[in-house]
């Protein structure tokens, strides 16, 4: 079984074609995905293509991306009810993005502290997403102690490493372990260091495309190509890591 533990099938390059792109995932191997919301509006559609798709292994992360935050002076009562729903297992993707700086700095704290509380009332794993802004993040992780944290695309390098190995933290890894350069080559030394029980994969699909797709929408079914890397990496057999990789995810999403 192959799990794609972050993926966007209802963004603008994949929603008019998700019935195919899921379809050709379950073709691939894949049983299992979480396909992440990063508003109010892309939540909810995140939540019903995961109860329309149910019986592909679709499940959903509801959430407000950092770079949405301006948009939102609290979170929407809204919601409290979808995070009740049976397909939605996490809060995300949330957190902080000091690259783009989208939203304002401010702001983005703000409401990364907002999500945080309300997740840890709804005892809801997280799904993060910090982007060169790791030391403020962790700080205010700091006083979430008990949460689960996933830190999606995780870029804070050796540097960080220990420090969020501290928290109740999954490090997922999706399409620049096959890349190269020597930005990947770091990834991928980070990559080696994790224990293996503290490790998920992704596609980020439609983005981070893994060699030989770099340069084309990324989708699901290509985190085959992710696995085959990783497996390589740590020098193990692609069913064992399989298996290491559905038992970590059962363990953080807590699905059946």
């Amino acid at each position: 079984m192959l799990i794609d533990s972050h993926c966007h099938i209802n963004s603008p390059e994949l929603r008019q074609d998700s019935r195919s792109v899921i379809t050709r995932a379950r073709e691939a191997g894949v049983m299992k995905m979480i396909l992440v919301g990063c508003d109010y509006e892309d939540s909810c559609e995140a939540a019903a293509l995961a109860e329309d798709f149910s019986q592909f292994g679709l499940y959903a992360s509801v959430g407000i991306h950092p770079h949405e935050s301006s948009r939102y002076e609290c979170i929407p009562e809204e919601f409290t009810k979808l995070v009740h729903d049976d397909r939605v297992v996490a809060v995300g993707e949330i957190g902080l993005d000091y690259h783009y700086d989208n939203s304002p700095r401010d702001i983005q704290r703000k409401l990364f502290d907002l999500q945080l509380d309300f997740a840890e009332r709804v005892n809801m794993p997280v799904i993060l997403h910090i982007r060169e802004a790791m030391s403020e993040a962790l700080e205010i992780l700091s006083n979430y102690k008990g949460l689960s944290l996933l830190f999606h695309c995780y870029s804070g390098g050796l540097e960080y490493l220990d420090e969020v190995m501290n928290f109740k933290s999954m490090l997922a890894f999706g399409g620049a372990l096959t890349w190269n350069g020597k930005g990947s080559e770091k990834l991928r030394e980070v990559f080696k260091e994790i224990p293996a029980d503290r490790i998920l994969l992704e596609t980020d699909s439609p983005y981070m495309s893994p060699t030989p797709f770099r340069g084309k929408i990324n989708e699901p079914a290509y985190i085959k190509q992710v696995y085959d890397k990783a497996a390589e990496l740590r020098n193990m057999k692609l069913d064992e890591l399989a298996s290491q990789i559905e038992t970590n995810a059962k363990n953080f999403f807590h699905w059946e």
